[in-house]
């Protein structure tokens, strides 16, 4: 009977519950195979999140891009902390009772590297913080402001030098004088390469020409139902 406990004994349980297989491999691992899983949107990953917590947390930093509305808003905190890795945002959802200015120099002082940034008006001073710790945004959106005009590309040149991208479309006014540059006044964009100003109906030729002589990358210019693109180099030896 002795030797009958014993050879039970050395049996495995077959009724034992398996462990978790997820704890077999550490983040890093599962982060590469998630990334590699990831279509190019979070929602992807989504189904993922209610597997573990570890599984949360992971696919928690490999979310890059947050579109914020109105619910939402009063738990940015809690955002900002969930999501550590983001680099696009866009605000566009915002009623305009928000205040963009407080809410950028609030972004501003976030660990974030931006590349991309949408909203729907021209927050001066949350713009000039955000350029102090963002220095590398490559898109910048701004549509459906009361009006553009050149002191506003002034502006943004200044803010983000790096920007390849250009979104200002259809002001509420857009007027005569608007993009009328004055003497020996520049825009100096050196990595432009897109630029959509649709629904401002009075850009003028000397602007247009302007440009395309101080945006070297520039590749694409925009207005309305008109698509400028920079005709590729033709080389001419035999």
């Amino acid at each position: 009977m002795a030797a009958a406990a014993a050879s039970k004994s050395n049996l495995p349980n077959t009724m034992t519950a398996p462990k978790d297989s997820s704890s077999y491999l550490p983040d890093d691992l599962w982060e590469c195979i998630f990334k590699f899983l990831n279509g190019g949107h979070h929602r992807t990953l989504q189904p993922l999140t209610t597997v573990s917590k570890q599984f949360l947390s992971i696919t928690n930093r490999l979310r890059l891009s947050l579109t914020i509305t109105y619910p939402a808003f009063r738990f940015l905190p809690n955002l900002f902390h969930r999501f550590p890795n983001l680099t696009s945002l866009d605000l566009t959802l915002l009623p305009h009772t928000i205040n963009i200015d407080a809410l950028l120099i609030q972004i501003a002082a976030l660990p974030y590297d931006l590349r991309s940034l949408s909203c729907n008006n021209m927050p001066v001073n949350g713009l000039l913080a955000l350029s102090k710790t963002m220095k590398n945004l490559t898109y910048f959106s701004c549509s459906r402001m009361p009006f553009i005009n050149k002191n506003h590309l002034l502006f943004i040149a200044y803010c983000f030098p790096l920007l390849e991208e250009l979104n200002l479309t259809y002001p509420v006014v857009s007027r005569v004088s608007d993009f009328v540059l004055e003497e020996n006044q520049l825009l100096k964009f050196p990595k432009l390469r897109k630029i959509n100003l649709s629904g401002n109906n009075h850009i003028s030729d000397t602007f247009y020409h302007h440009m395309w002589e101080c945006c070297v990358l520039l590749e694409e210019f925009i207005m309305s139902s008109w698509v400028a693109k920079k005709l590729p180099r033709v080389d001419m030896r035999w």
